[in-house]
């Protein structure tokens, strides 16, 4: 598999979480954020042997993917945060 074929690959499993995080579909979610970083382990370290075209189209995958972060995050921490709110309360001597 081509490295941009990689990057697209991580791409999909982002998109993925974005929509099991809109569904609030937590178990799921974490169970393909561990897939997608077993595959981004599996990246190359280093690009720049690539032709400019490849690592172009890479870049803007890698962009894709930082919004798609940046979604799960805007659906993810009101949750984590309300959570932790109720675990605080199940404490004893609070």
């Amino acid at each position: 598999m081509s490295a941009l074929a990689q990057y697209r690959a991580v791409l999909d499993l982002s998109r993925q979480m974005v929509e099991l995080s809109q569904r609030q579909s937590w178990d799921e979610l974490a169970s393909v954020e561990t897939g997608r970083a077993q595959l981004l382990g599996q990246m190359p370290a280093d690009l720049s042997s690539l032709p400019a075209g490849e690592q172009a189209a890479i870049a803007a995958t890698i962009r894709q993917i930082q919004d798609c972060d940046d979604s799960v995050l805007a659906y993810v921490m009101p949750w984590r945060e309300h959570a932790g709110a109720l675990l605080s309360r199940l404490q004893p001597g609070r």
